[in-house]
């Protein structure tokens, strides 16, 4: 199960390679057309400072600069490969199966014992090996294509030593396979072949599943993943093909699979620790490759970084300890919030930080979850937010960018809306769900309005609209917290009512006044909103459930309060006629 899970991870990697390059290739297209498309006056503009190109010897530089040449991508290297020599390709794999037919035959006639045919299966194959590092050396595709097929028969055959005859022990067949594949790879290095390099990283991550052992030592099985991915991480530092990384990382996750969901807990505490020495190998391999790749395509080291950070932290929520759980995940966040900071600092570049910060958020949730419930969790998490908010701001400065790490107060924001309904307002106003909402409505207005005066000189109109939007939301729900606490406060729910109409009529009135006297259209239509919203509710809710004289003195006030604007109105104009005579 394991195996075809694998392969699916690499069908799928292959598919997202493929399709990122042509992503690639059609926005090259639009700059070259963009770049053929100069029109004709920018031309003889520059013909007219440009000396004449018949006394010149050099070329015209222009002011436009000339698409660079793209290096074809891995995926295209890979689809290539397998075009070129197809046939040859093809003949390769009907001489495996014939191979296998042959053998088969062979077998069931009796021409050779057991120990005869496993011993001809490796000959054969070492041969192709042998033949492959000849011929590559002229020819890199067909050279590859006998190094693959010797590889693949080795394979093969200590599969049925150990499936049918019991040869070798698990230990040994496993070392003959990873030599084999060693080969190859050593060869794919050589002669810089990534197909090759991928072919060989796939067959050392299945031979375990060749070997017929009776009982699984996982403690034996991770030890020899490590010296695989860092075989891989070899032919990476070599190459400069980091995305082998990636494949490498999915065949530790394709491994710990059985383990993450449950399934198997054998020496999970142990495979824990392989598990973290995993995720440092990954992130060191991650970090220098970012800092190294300045100015060019981080794609593959940026999703390797954020399945690297999952991958540890679904290990760390599984098999750590409880009473160490937030610990250790809280000292992994820091490891991943200090790569992300210095990758900034070093590159300037906003993806790496990205990545490292949501992975260190992601594991910040995680720690707080694992020590927090109920509505303290949900506290927890508004400050949380707010200071990542803040922090944010003052690491990349960029107002536009940081406004939007506000989004992450939706989580705490959605977890609130069970502490409006929570049956604590029963019992008492002063509850956990009491500070919930207090903090809410105090951490969505301050950071609303802090980052609603950053953008005053902001042209673009989406950031006023994104902390307008936090301004409203914490608002209404401090109208919910004022509601909830006065109804819990009074028995009497008339009066309750009664007040908390009084406290929104007056900030609608203010609201509405303030916007039309320094002509805020926002402030001015949510004030009107609000008195709206009095309105239909007295007519429509209150009118019908509250006794006579709840109505009466509800009705008075909310009355007088009307009225009172038109006092407010008539000053003003007044003031107007005053100031134009």
């Amino acid at each position: 199960m394991e195996f075809f899970i694998f392969l699916a991870w690499i069908i799928i990697f292959i598919f997202v390679l493929n399709v990122h390059n042509r992503v690639q290739k059609l926005e090259q297209s639009i700059k070259s057309d963009a770049i053929q498309h100069i029109p004709e006056s920018n031309y003889q503009s520059q013909q007219q400072v440009i000396p004449s190109i018949e006394k010149t010897f050099s070329p015209i530089t222009s002011s436009v600069a000339l698409p660079k040449k793209v290096e074809p991508a891995f995926s295209d290297k890979l689809i290539e490969w397998i075009k070129e020599d197809w046939l040859f390709k093809l003949g390769a794999l009907f001489l495996l199966i014939g191979f296998g037919w042959l053998t088969t035959y062979a077998f069931l006639n009796n021409w050779i014992g057991p120990m005869g045919r496993i011993a001809f299966g490796i000959i054969i194959g070492v041969l192709f090996l042998l033949f492959g590092w000849w011929r590559i050396k002229k020819y890199i595709n067909q050279g590859g294509i006998f190094l693959v097929l010797g590889s693949t028969i080795i394979l093969l055959t200590i599969f049925a030593a150990r499936e049918i005859y019991d040869f070798f022990t698990p230990l040994s067949a496993l070392i003959v396979i990873f030599l084999s594949t060693a080969f190859v790879a050593f060869a794919s290095v050589k002669y810089n072949n990534p197909p090759l390099a991928l072919i060989s990283l796939i067959f050392a991550g299945i031979a375990p599943l060749f070997i017929n052992a009776p009982t699984v030592d996982y403690v034996g099985l991770f030890s020899y993943l490590f010296v695989v991915i860092l075989g891989a991480i070899w032919i990476v530092i070599l190459t400069k093909k980091r995305e082998l990384t990636m494949v490498a990382l999915l065949l530790v996750v394709c491994y710990s699979l059985s383990h993450l969901c449950s399934s198997i807990s054998v020496d999970i505490e142990i495979l824990l620790f392989f598990a973290y020495a995993f995720s440092a190998l990954f992130f060191i391999t991650n970090t220098i490759g970012i800092l190294k790749l300045k100015g060019k395509e981080i794609v593959f080291d940026l999703i390797t970084a954020a399945g690297n950070g999952l991958f540890l932290l679904a290990w760390i929520m599984v098999a750590a300890q409880n009473e160490w759980k937030s610990l250790i995940i809280i000292a992994w966040m820091i490891v991943f919030a200090t790569g992300a900071f210095l990758i900034f600092k070093i590159t300037q570049k906003r993806e790496p930080f990205y990545v490292y910060a949501g992975i260190g958020i992601a594991m910040l949730a995680a720690a707080t979850f694992a020590e927090l419930k109920g509505a303290t969790l949900t506290i927890a998490y508004i400050i949380e937010c707010g200071i990542i908010s803040l922090v944010t701001h003052l690491v990349l400065q960029d107002i536009k960018i940081t406004e939007r790490i506000n989004l992450l107060l939706i989580c705490p924001g959605i977890l609130a809306i069970g502490s409006i309904a929570s049956d604590a307002w029963n019992v008492s106003v002063i509850n956990k769900d009491f500070f919930v909402l207090l903090v809410l409505t105090l951490t969505l207005l301050m950071l609303g309005l802090f980052y609603l005066h950053k953008v005053r000189k902001v042209e673009n109109k989406e950031p006023r609209r994104l902390n307008t939007t936090m301004i409203i939301i914490g608002s209404v729900y401090g109208y919910a917290l004022i509601w909830l606490s006065l109804h819990s406060g009074f028995q009497n729910s008339n009066i309750a009512t009664m007040i908390s109409l009084v406290i929104y009529t007056i900030i609608g009135l203010i609201c509405y006044f303030y916007g039309l006297a320094n002509t805020k259209r926002c402030i001015k239509l949510y004030g009107g909103i609000v008195i709206g919203f009095i309105v239909a509710r007295l007519f429509l809710i209150d009118i019908q459930e509250m006794d006579l004289a709840g109505k009466i003195v509800t009705f008075f006030l909310i009355g007088l309060l009307l009225i009172s604007t038109a006092f407010l109105g008539k000053k003003k104009q007044n003031l107007n006629l005053s100031n134009n005579i």
